[in-house]
């Protein structure tokens, strides 16, 4: 989207939409005997308001004022009555006025009307007063009022837990007033499964954030938003790629097989990386078994509700417009050797393996004169051994910077239209998010568009009716791929790209194919390998109804179909090298043959609803609540895969156009899932809290006789601060809750992808063209099916909880924490060992149990002065660990990934105990049955920790583990996020940070110790720092090719992975209204935003602590401008 069209689109709605103001603005002051003028300046000190007077009115008269956090309405009341002069509010402008002689009064009239909230619904005994008098009534039980007043007259309307609102006295017609919510003194309420609940009423761990968290950010998904801002809500990326997506995870380790969270958005379950951030109003997550049980066999693994936001009732449409534009960088940058060090390391380690050198001297004279003087020189020369006339490389080019851009931008567009009338209240928004990738030589983007329509209308007074709509559409280009599907952006410099090959020949042709052998050229490849192309789209449609057929009790149903598309197309094109003389070569790697080829799918899921919520408070103790319900999804997924190779023209990939052998595959997956839950809660006059949870699921994926079961839940609540008892601290710890949890729930997916995730229990046949040729053709064939048994069943997740929340200080300071503990029983795992004559491997079973445990906290501190400065502080921290209780090897192996008592996360390496010093040295320590060649001075030195003499790995068992230990753990742990807020006339600021206080990671070998491990591998700067005679305090051991000791896992390499990163930094401006208003804008607001800003951690500068590796595409750091219009 242009710029242009953006501030065209300003300027349209600048002409149609009407402004609104909110007087609301509350100041502090104590002033004695002072001129009013003083009071005046202080008033406009603590707020955005200007006064604006004439001569006329005497500023200097003498005023006392006392007022604690009180609205400037009234201030002004008591500051000018009986003075002669008035005021009026235009916009943020206060206008003082001479009081002139008073007009003939008017006669009364009735006035007729309605108090609501912003709901809809009536609020009932609300105070209606004709302002100045005595004069007044209150609300009926539908919100109705009539009083006899001056039509004209000012009339004051107030309700606790609300905002006091002035309006207009107006006899012509019926008056509809809508009070706003006092977020000072009303109970906050959060989205809990199938409704909502006071948050003082809850007995379950749960925690809420809003839309201030994520608004305004350049965000590619709203987990990178919310990345932490919840305390043990764990968020994870793979890579910084356009499109890439967040991993969500709620306190730890789940089960071997990796699950994840529940996530709903209103409702309905969604991929949360599809959606538009700006659309969320609040996001909820469910962490123990007690908030989650509600919704059954999927929650096994928490919960997250994200709740989008909605209209208002008899609200004039509200536009709003948002647009920003981000220039990324890399967080890191990869630094590989020059061509100088390159070629001393590669000499030092074939000499060291080889006994000679890598490069000949008239290579080394090339080599030398190209670094010395590139400009006199060619990065290329033709050696005389070189038969073949082809070129050799002697160039010094950083491939890095050859292949990728500086920065590359990213952009998002948003507008919404929000409103309503008495009965029906909307929203309709639209986005658009692109970013582009970091390639110089390949198209590379994401795009994608988000369309979210609200609708509820209110029949009558106990029916209401809605549809929600959601539609994304992503479009993404990834750059060419092999025939494979794989794209090794960023694997291939490390791999072959070595920094003596030049990115062209002289004669203008791609360097690829010399007389030293291949040489991967990355930068023809993205060039000239082809091009691959995906697009998906997502659709979900819900109808929904609301009934209230008597006080107390609603009635819910809403119906949900998704629809979901996918298609990728993938060409590859075939691209050959030329030699020195300017004749073709061999075919670039990866593009042979040339190939077009398919994958398509689509899925189509349903899900129906209805539960009944009754409600209600005996003697004003007894608040009881009862809710039964009935749950039903299912969900088909289809795809097919086509590819056909030998195109006939290289640049027009359609299967049409090729010659080989088609290739083509299809399948068809269901599932679906049916359940019936309830929950009862009481509690007693506010203190004891008490709830039951409970739900009968079935699902799809078990044998008939093992498909349901039940699984309850229950918790406590005591608010402590509601006893008498608390009275003496209640002024200082204002509200206290202890409460606990236990339930058990389902867990229905046992493993992940394939067949086995949707039919485990039953063996399944594979179909497919055999690989040999029967009649000169090749003819289908069936694959047998490995062992299944018939008796899985659920995985059981038991949760134990126990926590606290508290206010403290006028509920400036808020806080809870919790403690849990989490058993995963029954998770599905190979079986006993079978005789290997079967010919089969041994089937999965529930035969594995896994215990996680932690702790969470979260602080958060508001405050606001009396300079008008309003600031805040939030902190979470949470730590888990996770350990296996029961596991069928009974050796403990270490061979296989797991055995009783192991902590998740272990590393089992070797202690180094430096480098050799000496010949003599590395020759008289015996570790050969480790390192299986004659090792010299500067090779790595294992310590022998037992003491027998040599060092080996035992048994390689637990019990007798020779001289390998535990070296370390890569499980994060002490989990942190920190954000600042602070608003002050009209400026505001934000100042998050994130990160992780303990992590051990063993990186990468073939990237982080590089030519270690392969002849192929460029080594990195810091592999530099290599021991030789002129370098014998170096950190890496002495250059070898293929050196077998540095694939071990040891202390040498083990890196810090502790981090703190700023997440984001943001200053904003509120133009003042007195501005705006002038051309109808309500609001506008403009700022600047840094994600990724900075970090400091452990790890190399190369590595990003969060991806801990030079391989991944590279997180960016983003710097964006924006601005935000609401007319």
């Amino acid at each position: 989207m242009r710029i242009t069209t953006f501030l065209l689109l300003v300027c349209v709605f600048c002409t149609f939409a009407e402004n609104t103001h909110s007087q609301n603005a509350r100041v502090s002051i104590n002033k004695k005997n002072v001129q009013l003028e003083t009071v005046l300046n202080e008033i406009e000190h603590q707020t955005d308001y200007l006064f604006i007077y004439n001569n006329q009115v005497n500023v200097n008269k003498k005023v006392s004022l006392k007022a604690k956090n009180q609205p400037v309405s009234k201030v002004l009341e008591e500051l000018l009555a009986d003075s002669g002069i008035t005021y009026s509010v235009e916009g943020n402008h206060i206008v003082l006025g001479k009081q002139t002689m008073a007009a003939a009064p008017q006669q009364s009239s009735t006035i007729r009307g309605k108090v609501i909230d912003t709901n809809g619904d009536p609020v009932i005994g609300a105070n209606i007063v004709e302002k100045g008098t005595t004069n007044g009534t209150t609300t009926d039980v539908e919100g109705n009022f009539s009083i006899n007043a001056k039509s004209g007259s000012t009339l004051v309307i107030t309700f606790i837990g609300y905002v006091r609102e002035e309006v207009k006295a107006n006899a012509g017609r019926r008056m509809e007033i809508i009070l706003q919510e006092d977020s000072e003194t009303l109970e906050e309420v959060v989205v809990v499964g199938y409704g909502t609940m006071k948050k003082a009423d809850l007995t379950g761990s749960v925690a809420t954030v809003g839309s201030e968290v994520i608004e305004d950010r350049p965000l590619t998904n709203l987990g990178a938003g919310l990345q932490g801002a919840i305390a043990n809500l764990n968020i994870t990326s793979s890579s910084g790629a356009p499109g890439t997506g967040s991993s969500f995870n709620i306190r730890g380790t789940t089960n071997l097989s990796g699950g994840g969270p529940l996530v709903l958005v209103d409702g309905i379950e969604m991929d949360p990386n599809l959606i538009n951030p700006q659309d969320v109003k609040d996001v909820t997550v469910l962490k123990d078994a007690a908030s989650a049980s509600i919704y059954g066999a999927r929650a096994a693994f928490g919960v997250i509700l994200i709740t989008t936001k909605t209209g208002f009732v008899s609200q004039k449409p509200v536009v709003s417009l948002s647009a920003n534009y981000s220039i990324n960088v890399p967080t890191v940058h990869a630094n590989y050797m020059n061509s100088m060090e390159y070629t001393q390391w590669m000499n030092d380690a074939n000499t060291t393996s080889n006994g000679s050198n890598y490069f000949d001297d008239i290579t080394m004279e090339h080599v030398r004169n190209y670094y010395n003087d590139p400009v006199n020189n060619l990065p290329v020369f033709h050696h005389p051994d070189d038969a073949a006339s082809k070129y050799r490389y002697c160039g010094n080019t950083d491939w890095y910077e050859a292949l990728n851009k500086k920065s590359y931008p990213m952009q998002q567009y948003n507008i919404s239209v929000q409103g309503g009338s008495e009965t029906a209240k909307y929203m309709t928004s639209a986005g658009m998010f692109q970013q582009d990738g970091i390639s110089k030589w390949t198209d590379e983007d994401y795009k994608r568009f988000n369309v979210l329509q609200h609708v509820n209308y209110k029949v009558n007074n106990w029916l209401q009716v809605g549809l929600r709509a959601t539609l994304s559409m992503v479009k993404m280009n990834t750059g060419p791929q092999n025939k494979y599907g794989s794209n090794s952006l960023g694997a291939t410099i490390p791999g072959d790209s070595r920094p003596l090959m030049p990115v062209y020949h002289p004669d203008g042709h791609f360097a690829g194919y010399c007389g030293d052998g291949y040489f991967t050229n990355q930068a023809a490849w993205l060039s000239q390998g082809g091009s691959a192309e995906m697009r998906n789209n997502n659709m979900y449609a819900t109808a929904f109804a609301k009934l209230n057929p008597f006080e107390g009790l609603e009635i819910n149903f809403d119906y949900t179909y998704n629809y979901y598309n996918y298609s990728f197309k993938n060409h590859v094109r075939e691209y050959i090298d030329y030699d020195a003389d300017g004749n073709q070569g061999s075919i670039f790697p990866h593009t042979s043959p040339n190939q077009v080829s398919y994958n398509k799918r689509e899925s189509q899921y349903d899900v129906f609803n209805a539960y009944a919520t009754y409600k209600k408070k005996i003697n004003k103790v007894h608040a009881l609540e009862g809710m039964i319900g009935f749950n039903q999804e299912n969900a088909t997924y289809k795809g097919v895969g086509l590819s056909r190779n030998n195109l006939i023209a290289n640049d027009i990939p359609f299967l049409n156009l090729a010659t080989g052998d088609r290739s083509t595959s299809d399948y068809m997956n269901q599932w679906a899932i049916r359940g019936a839950f309830f929950r009862l809660f009481y509690a007693y006059d506010d203190k004891y809290l008490v709830q039951v949870n409970g739900r009968y699921d079935g699902s799809s994926r078990f044998p008939k006789d093992d498909r349901f079961a039940f699984f309850p839940t229950f918790s406590l609540g005591w608010r402590l601060s509601q006893e008498k008892f608390w009275k003496p601290i209640a002024h200082i710890v204002n509200d206290f809750k202890i409460r606990g949890s236990y339930g058990a729930l389902g867990n229905q997916v046992l493993l992940q992808g394939g067949n086995d995730m949707y039919y485990p229990y039953i063996s399944t046949y594979t179909t497919g063209e055999v690989g040999y040729l029967f009649s000169g053709e090749k003819q289908m064939g069936v694959y047998a099916p490995g062992l299944v048994s018939d008796q899985l069943t659920w995985e059981t997740v038991k949760q134990w909880d126990l926590g606290f929340n508290f206010s403290m200080f006028d509920s400036k300071l808020t806080g809870e924490f919790d403690y849990y503990v989490r058993t995963t029983e029954d998770m599905l795992t190979k079986s006993k060992t079978l005789p290997s004559i079967l010919g089969v491997s041994e089937p999965q079973m529930n035969a594995a149990d896994l215990r996680t445990s932690g702790w969470e906290v979260a602080l958060t501190w508001k405050s606001a002065l009396q300079n008008g400065l309003a600031y805040s502080a939030t902190l979470s921290l949470s730590d888990y660990q996770a350990e296996i209780t029961k596991y069928d090897n009974p050796t403990k192996n270490l061979s296989d990934n797991y055995y009783e008592g192991k902590k998740l996360g272990e590393i089992w390496g070797f202690v180094t105990d430096g480098l050799f010093q000496s010949d003599e040295e590395a020759s008289s320590w015996n570790q050969s049955k480790i390192v299986g060649y004659t090792q010299y001075a500067g090779d790595i030195k294992f310590a022998d920790l037992n003491g027998d003499g040599e060092v080996t790995r035992g048994e390689n068992t637990v019990n007798n583990s020779g001289d390998l230990k535990i070296i370390g753990n890569e499980t994060p742990r002490y989990n942190f996020g920190i954000r600042g807020t602070a608003e002050y006339k009209g400026f505001d600021f934000t100042l998050f940070f994130q990160g992780t206080m303990k992590r051990d990671i063993i990186p990468s070998k073939t990237f982080y110790l590089s030519h270690y491990t392969s002849e192929w591998s460029v080594p990195q700067k810091m592999n530099y720092d290599y021991w030789r005679e002129d370098n014998r305090d170096a950190f890496f051991p002495r250059a070898r090719m293929n050196g077998s000791a540095v694939n071990e896992n040891q202390t040498r390499f083990m890196l810090n992975g502790a981090y703190i990163r700023c997440k984001q930094l943001a200053l904003g401006y509120t133009i003042p209204k007195y501005i705006t208003e002038k051309a109808k804008i309500s609001k506008l607001r403009v700022y600047f935003n840094a994600d990724n800003l900075f970090e400091f951690s452990g790890m190399p500068d190369t590595f990003d602590p969060e991806l801990a590796t030079v391989n991944a595409y590279p997180f960016i750091r983003s710097f964006s401008f924006g601005a935000n219009l609401t007319f």
